[in-house]
């Protein structure tokens, strides 16, 4: 009898140890979450002289009914696009607080945290946006835009029409609140080869900390 009990208490030591080191083994690490957000513009930005597209960070999505009228007032509104140029919330170009700087060349995720300093805000730029042509050659107007993404895109004028080739930087910034992202723009064109029709990618921290 006692045998039988030594027996059975052994069989049942050894199937707990079985069933902890299942359980052990099923254990699973749960993925990082990917929060980037890939977004391709519906509206042309490259048609009428001065008019942008503007893009909210808090709706993700765009915003209409904002022009050159009322863009410096409006709360509606995070980054907006001209052609190959980029305007912020903040600056010349609006109330807000957006800022940015340029990361340069680098893997998307490698940049894990927005510096704390080193951002430029928007400014006016004389001569900047083209025009049309007129009896001396192109005609050129100034703007409100942040200079920091003027090399977002590679320009080539010499082709016709001119190309632009994203160079695939990392841009951190804040928004128009604010709050850090990163941003690469990623395309000029839609997926019928039409132009000015700019895709992006971003990650922002909606808790209000640095980190991605």
């Amino acid at each position: 009898m006692n045998k039988t009990i030594k027996f059975l208490g052994m069989a049942l030591i050894g199937l707990s140890v079985v069933i902890t080191s299942c359980e052990k083994d099923e254990t699973i690490d749960e993925p990082a979450v990917d929060n980037t957000v890939k977004v391709s513009l519906s509206t042309k930005n490259n048609e009428i002289v001065d008019h942008w597209v503007y893009y909210s960070f808090e709706t993700k999505g765009e915003v209409s009914g904002i022009d050159s009228s009322n863009f410096k007032t409006s709360e509606a509104w995070d980054i907006a696009f001209h052609s190959r140029h980029i305007r912020l919330n903040g600056g010349t170009s609006g109330m807000g607080m957006a800022e940015a700087y340029d990361a340069s060349v680098v893997d998307w995720t490698s940049v894990k945290e927005a510096t704390e300093n080193g951002y430029t805000k928007d400014a006016f730029a004389d001569s900047i946006l083209y025009a049309g042509n007129g009896p001396t050659g192109p005609i050129m107007i100034g703007t409100d835009l942040n200079m920091v993404f003027e090399n977002a895109f590679d320009f080539d004028a010499n082709t016709h029409p001119p190309t632009y080739l994203a160079n695939k930087n990392v841009y951190v910034f804040k928004t128009r609140t604010g709050k850090y992202a990163k941003i690469m723009l990623t395309d000029y064109y839609n997926d019928k080869g039409e132009s000015g029709y700019i895709s992006f990618k971003y990650v922002l921290n909606t808790e209000g900390g640095r980190n991605f």
